[in-house]
């Protein structure tokens, strides 16, 4: 089985550690901040600790592996189990 354990772009400051074992995360662009959540919590909204706003939900496989910041394509660490 193969599990992501961290997603980064080349060109600029992204990136988010996987600890959950899915292909989803949520990113604050104001903060540059993301995070990847357990399966049971991907329906609910997740919001910035630092400006409170919603955070925006990513789907790596749905939206083509790019970068949230500058659109360049991300790299994908994994861990084969």
């Amino acid at each position: 089985m193969r599990k992501i354990i961290l997603v980064e772009c080349e060109d600029c400051d992204f990136a988010v550690g996987f600890e959950y074992p899915n292909e989803i995360f949520y990113f604050c662009k104001e903060h540059k901040f993301g995070v990847n959540v357990p399966n049971e919590d991907l329906g609910i909204r997740h919001y910035c600790n630092a400006c409170k706003k919603e955070m925006e939900k990513y789907e790596l496989y749905d939206e083509d592996n790019t970068c949230p910041i500058c659109n360049s394509y991300l790299a994908q660490m994994y861990r084969f189990e």
